[in-house]
């Protein structure tokens, strides 16, 4: 019980509002809960820690080009249109619901504040190839996350789908900050599709609890 209340907490506050250090946290959980699993179910538990790497590594290397007011600045736009608390019932139970409300519910409005957020011209320059890296290693772990959800989609849907999820983020015509709120939204999409593993792994527990 424990271990599904850290849990609970932590990707609450990842997908409210993302840092390096709530992602920390979270991998910390993760990790616990991963214990739990069959020997042969512990790869859909590593798919979700390299997604937790790959988030963490992106937020860290972003908060690297920037003064703490500037991120500071940026990280409280950030929780407009934020997911907010989950409980991680519906977690196991309402994935597909829960992906198609982190990518509508919100979104917008929060991007079009983000539009108005004064930025260094350097960022630019700074952030291009952080943003870069992300978008390639997202481009990946989208379309994986597409094969499990719409299985009967050819290769060329695929590809198509995936591409227009990361135009924004591509275009040079994206203000940095805009940039930085889809890249997050994707990230967190990605986070939320790779836990089905954890309902498995909150049954194992109870199991050895009862």
């Amino acid at each position: 019980m424990k271990a599904e209340i850290g849990l609970e907490t932590t990707l609450s506050q990842v997908l409210a509002l993302p840092t390096p250090e709530t992602l920390w946290n979270l991998r910390a959980d993760l990790l616990t809960l991963a214990d739990r699993l069959p020997p042969g179910r512990w790869e859909e538990a590593d798919w979700t820690l390299e997604v937790v790497r790959e988030f963490h590594s992106y937020l860290a290397e972003l908060r690297s080009k920037m003064t703490a007011r500037e991120y500071s600045q940026l990280a409280s736009r950030m929780d407009m249109g934020s997911v907010g608390m989950l409980a991680i019932q519906d977690l196991v139970t309402e994935r597909e619901h829960l992906l198609e409300s982190l990518f509508l519910g919100g979104l917008s409005e929060g991007l079009m504040v983000l539009a108005t957020l004064q930025y260094v011209k350097a960022w630019e320059a700074e952030m291009a190839v952080v943003h870069h890296q992300a978008i390639w290693w997202l481009f990946e772990g989208l379309w994986r996350l597409s094969r499990e959800f719409r299985p009967e989609m050819s290769a060329y849907e695929r590809q198509k789908l995936t591409d227009a999820l990361l135009a924004p983020a591509r275009s040079e015509e994206t203000a940095p900050t805009v940039k930085v709120a889809l890249l997050v939204r994707l990230f967190q999409a990605l986070l939320i599709g790779s836990l089905k593993w954890i309902a498995l792994s909150l049954a194992s527990g109870d199991a050895s609890n009862g």
